[in-house]
């Protein structure tokens, strides 16, 4: 008789999907401009929670255009 696993199944690895996700800034908004590059700088640095908020705040800044 064989001793029954005791342990989890290894995990599902999921893609990463980040650069589809992301939105994309409006052209000519000084708004988008800046989000996009506080997104830029954060990016260069790996900040993901800036990078994150950043993309959160451009989602739902197109209230005016």
């Amino acid at each position: 008789m064989t001793k029954p696993r005791t342990y989890p199944t290894a995990p599902v690895e999921l893609p990463m999907r980040e650069a589809e996700l992301e939105p994309v800034p409006v052209e000519g908004c000084a708004g988008c401009a800046e989000l996009d590059k506080v997104r830029a700088r954060a990016r260069v640095v790996n900040d993901q929670a800036t990078i994150t908020d950043a993309n959160v705040l451009l989602r739902r800044h197109p209230d005016g255009h």
